[in-house]
């Protein structure tokens, strides 16, 4: 259960647009669009991911990390966290 006084985080929309555009270019670089990994989903997992499900979490950039995941697996890829230099950290404080 959430704490009615912690604020609920709301990411910027920088933040959003770079989630779009991974999972945008991702897809892209597969040569598959939003339609076909609706289909693969629903037959590799047996879920439910409509078209227009899988449009509305990449237009508001909402996708959980459990479906990431599964979207790197289909194409045989996994998901890490990867260091970045101490040059890109620094800017970002």
């Amino acid at each position: 259960m959430s704490n009615p006084k912690t604020p609920k985080y709301v990411p910027k929309e920088p933040r959003k647009e770079k989630a779009r555009r991974l999972v945008k270019e991702f897809l892209q670089e597969q040569n598959t669009s939003v339609y076909r990994l609706a289909r693969l989903l629903n037959e590799r997992y047996g879920r439910s991911a409509s078209d227009s499900n899988l449009l509305n979490k990449l237009s508001r950039a909402s996708f959980k990390i459990t479906e990431l995941i599964d979207i790197a697996e289909l194409f045989g890829y996994e998901l890490k966290f990867v260091k970045t230099s101490i040059e890109e950290n620094s800017k970002k404080i």
